[in-house]
Formats: C-alpha cells, structure tokens, sequence
C-alpha cells in the first residue's frame, strides 16, 4: 500500500503521533523505573472496533481522531495496513475479539462492522468476570504467550462486553550481536547495570540530530516489506524526556552508514500494562457517552487497559501488546562519536519502513 494514497497516510501519521504523544504522557512526571512502551497500532485498532458502536456525530469524532472521515474507511485502510506489514521473514499478527454475555443482544449491523475486521467473537458467558480464565487465555495464544494474565475478575466485573486487539512481532537482526561479546554488568545510568551487547569496528546506521544520536537497525524482511529497531539515544545534557517532543517524525533518509569503534544497546525484557482511558481522553479521543450502535441498553467505555511486552537480545526482538476495551452499563549530519552506548535511558521505536509507522514505541530504563 503507497504512502502516496492520502487515507493510507493519514492514518499512519495518526499511529505514530499516538504512539510517542502516549510515551511521553506516560513518562511526564518522570520515566517509569523500567521504562514504558505503547504499541499505538493495537490502540487504534481497538478503537477502531469502538468506532463502529457510536452513531452519529460521536461516531464522526472518534473516526477524525483516527485519521479518517467514517468507520468503513477505517477497516478499509487498517486491512490494507495489516497486509502491507506481513512478510515471510518477519512473524507479524493481529487478532481481534469481541467477548459479551449471553444477555447482551449485540446488533447485526455492529457484528457484519467487526467481521470486517475479522474479530473474533464469543457470546457464550454469563458474567465476563466468570470467563476471565478463557478470555486472558485467547490474548496468550495470540500473542505467542508473551501477555499472560492481562485482564482481572475486578477489571471485568461491571463489564458485558469486552473488545480487544493483540499482536505479536518476532524478527531477527540483519545483523546479530555477538554473544561472547555482551558484557553482563556495564553500567547505566551512572549508577546502574545492565547486560550490554556491543558490536565491535562495525558499520552502523546513524542520524545526528541537535539533542541525540539515532541509531537504526534493519531486521531481516523480504522486500518491499522492511522492518527495523530505532533507538534514540539523549546526549548528555539532555534527558529522554526533552527530546521525546522532536522524535515523532521518522525520517529514513536521514540515517547514514558510519562505522564506528563500539556500539553498544541493553538486553532488556520490558513488560508494562497501564490503565490509558483518562490519558487518551486527555489527548482528545472521544470515550465519553453511550455507544448505542453496539447492543441494547447503555454501552459506556468503563476502562481501557494496555499491555506490551519487548525481548530484545543478541538474535532479533520479540514484542506483543494487547489493548482491551472494558464496556459497561454505567462507568543535518554531523560526525557522530566514535562509540555510541546507549548506557542511560533512551527511547526506541520498531518501525514498518514501507509505512513509516512506528508499531511499537517505547522509553528503556532501569529500575
């Protein structure tokens, strides 16, 4: 799918300003011990199954804060973008479902609007708290078993309807870390350690901006797909904090070949979850009022919860997110330096080259 084709882009352009305008109010009063990350492409597509239950000018709201006009451009666009992401060498998926209770009489037209996104959907429970055991199990299977035991009783206790996005992304390295090569206790932060894998005497792809050093590395993909990590790294004086407003537009073309004396990035296993209904309302996502379109009675946004987990190692990187809707009745270069080490908090992205759009988006630290 052409970034050429305006829908197709503004879309994108919406997931990748989602994804760091979540990083950094995750991260306002501070970075988060272990650092944070979203994956914005399972939130909007999960508000996207949203979009289909509101009616009317609701409806136009939340499709505008996705980036488009109405909810069949939405699915339109979103298949295209899945399709556009699969590749032989990468494992990439995205799975959608919608679990009710057999009480809830959902609309005909609400389901024909989930298969279009070819959701799963599952009426069979008489309270979802009850069926918390089988719905936390299909996220499991769907996300390769790197989410285990997202949802809680308490969180779908109020709820007779729950709808939710999971992905899983694994990839190698074009070029993999040497393990013999990974020092287990470098320092970070000052004060801090963590297992550093370095690269010796080796070519990078670097961007040399004002604030930091952007550092890309490919996975292996088969073309046109293209697929890789970019990690930011603050210089000294700054925080990660102060450059996260500079870094939500990606420029491929401005990373360049540099061979370089070391480099150096974290192994890191990041697991966050985070409750991010009050923080999309802040960023101007309608989640208020009944969302008639869906079943009878009131259907009411009670809470969204996000869950990711990143492995980065030696070999390529494993990432998976989850996003659950709760619904309830009532609630220019320049020479860089000769070494980059990414041994203080620095942010990251997994990028779809062809698209431009960040999947996941993160910040690493350490606690």
């Amino acid at each position: 799918m052409s970034l050429r084709n305006a829908k197709a882009r503004a879309v994108v352009d919406k997931v990748n300003e989602l994804g760091w305008n979540t990083v950094s109010q995750l991260c306002s009063n501070g970075v988060p011990p272990s650092g944070t990350a979203v994956s914005a492409l399972s939130i909007t597509t999960a508000l996207a199954m949203l979009a289909g239950g509101a009616q009317g000018t609701h409806r136009e709201e939340l499709c505008s804060s996705l980036g488009l006009g109405n909810a069949s451009e939405i699915t339109t666009v979103l298949s295209k973008v899945f399709k556009t992401l699969k590749s032989e060498a990468i494992r990439f998926n995205s799975a959608n479902a919608l679990f009710t209770t057999k009480s809830t009489e959902v609309f005909p037209d609400y389901v024909r609007y989930l298969e279009q996104l070819n959701a799963y959907i599952n009426s069979d429970f008489t309270n979802l708290a009850d069926g918390v055991d089988q719905i936390n199990g299909w996220i499991e299977q769907e996300t390769d078993g790197l989410i285990k035991n997202m949802l809680t009783r308490d969180m779908l206790d109020l709820s007779h309807m729950v709808l939710i996005n999971a992905l899983v992304f694994k990839a190698t390295w074009e070029t993999a870390f040497d393990p013999t090569n990974t020092i287990t206790d470098h320092a970070f932060n000052t004060t801090k350690q963590v297992e550093m894998m370095f690269r010796h005497r080796d070519s990078i792809l670097v961007s040399e901006k004002g604030d930091y050093t952007a550092v890309r590395l490919p996975y292996v993909a088969t073309l046109p797909s293209e697929w890789s990590l970019v990690a930011y790294l603050p210089k000294k004086d700054k925080s990660v904090q102060d450059i996260l407003p500079q870094i939500c537009q990606y420029d491929k073309d401005s990373f360049y070949k540099f061979k370089v004396g070391k480099f150096g990035l974290p192994k890191f296993n990041l697991q966050t979850k985070d409750s991010i209904k009050p923080l999309l309302q802040e960023l101007g996502y309608p989640l208020s009022g009944n969302f008639s379109a869906m079943a009878s009675g009131d259907n009411l946004v009670d809470q969204i919860v996000h869950s990711v987990t990143i492995i980065l190692d030696e070999q390529g990187t494993e990432a998976a997110a989850a996003t659950a809707v709760m619904i309830s009745r009532g609630r220019g270069p320049s020479r860089p330096p000769p070494d980059i080490i990414f041994d203080r908090p620095f942010a990251f992205s997994i990028v779809a080259e062809e698209l431009g759009m960040a999947l996941f988006t993160g910040v690493f630290s350490v606690p």
